[in-house]
């Protein structure tokens, strides 16, 4: 199965959730404007769910368009090296729709959308030739029969958080404490840790980074960290 890329405009939608997408059947790519630090925790929790299939992209600088021209660059990418694949824009901004049609004439698969649909996506797809309607054929409705009591589907199981590694509910008090002056960047985060007493060690300060990630506490995005709302 061909790729499926939902790329995000959020410097002009900011979705709290990402509606009945499914893990394993998309790739998420979130692009946040340079000074967007803040994110829903609902589409953090979502984002964490696609695993190593979501990545969050900040840009550097606020020229104009600049966020569009890195996911038109994005979008350039991976058509390149991945064949076949589609891609969903989803923003309000319509300067997309010229890329949309010039990405149809070459066969890549593309569409924009305002929003992401509570209901599953609607994949694009490349022009293909009409097919005729075929002739209606009327039949006997068939004697009703008992209606047969359907097995109710298993509910799916939460997506496994990574264990708690030791002091974690220490480092949460301290980064609850800090309020607004929570590091922002990796580097930061370690400079913090190693303030602790006793200090973490390197491999410690990378396991805890991983819990608190999975855990909804931040999400590192590059070189960033972003906090939930």
């Amino acid at each position: 199965m061909a790729n499926q890329y939902l790329l995000v405009d959020f410097e002009n939608v900011q979705p709290d959730n990402l509606g009945a997408l499914q893990p394993g059947e998309w790739r998420i790519l979130v692009f946040l404007g340079q000074h967007q630090t803040r994110l829903e925790l609902g589409l953090v929790q979502a984002v964490q769910a696609f695993g190593s299939n979501a990545e969050y992209i900040q840009i550097v600088g606020n020229g104009k368009d600049a966020l569009d021209f890195h996911i038109a660059f994005y979008i350039g990418k991976l058509a390149a090296e991945q064949p076949g694949a589609r891609f969903v824009i989803v923003s309000k901004d319509t300067g997309f729709d010229p890329l949309v049609k010039h990405l149809e004439k070459l066969r890549i698969a593309c569409k924009r959308v305002a929003t992401i649909p509570g209901a599953a996506v609607k994949l694009p797809t490349t022009k293909a030739a009409p097919v005729a309607k075929a002739a209606k054929v009327v039949a006997k409705a068939p004697a009703k029969q008992p209606a047969k009591q359907v097995a109710k589907p298993a509910k799916k199981a939460a997506a496994k958080k990574i264990a708690m590694p030791p002091r974690f509910e220490e480092v949460v008090e301290r980064l609850k404490g800090m309020k607004h002056a929570k590091p922002r960047t990796v580097r930061t985060f370690r400079s913090s840790l190693g303030s602790f007493n006793p200090p973490f060690a390197e491999a410690q300060i990378d396991a805890m980074l991983q819990a608190l990630q999975s855990h909804g506490v931040l999400t590192v995005a590059g070189t960033k960290l972003v906090y939930p709302a």
